[in-house]
């Protein structure tokens, strides 16, 4: 089914998905899809830098005014992660309540390995 009209589009969609999107859309039954698409656009996982710079925005945003995490912390996170921003604020977030819970002012790599293990993630730290 063709959407133009006078040689313009009449109906622009942007597919927005994980990764695995990817591997559905190679199907041969969306093939006629997959030929329509002419942007293609991914987001590929965040470095630890890139982790160390979204866990510092996302603490300023909620008011932080200080370091929360150390260095060695924000590597676990990255690690465990596989650079997930997803599963990098899951565990952030988990390790926050834990070093809380345990009247810490920083969250460090042992705190962030603990959470880890209880979200079932591989705490398997290089």
């Amino acid at each position: 089914m063709n959407h133009e009209w006078d040689s313009r589009a009449l109906l622009s969609i942007v597919l927005v998905g994980l990764p695995e999107l990817e591997g559905r859309m190679a199907l041969r039954s969306h093939r006629s899809l997959l030929t329509r698409i002419h942007h293609r656009f991914m987001i590929e996982p965040a470095t630890v830098d890139d982790t160390a710079e979204y866990v510092a925005f996302r603490l300023k945003g909620a008011g932080a005014d200080h370091e929360l995490f150390s260095r060695e912390s924000l590597a676990a996170l990255h690690e465990l992660a596989s650079g997930s921003l997803r599963e990098i604020d899951r565990l952030a977030s988990a390790a926050m309540r834990e070093s809380a819970r345990r009247k810490r002012k920083l969250v460090d790599r042992d705190a962030v390995a603990r959470v880890a293990e209880t979200l079932t993630l591989s705490s398997s730290l290089g």
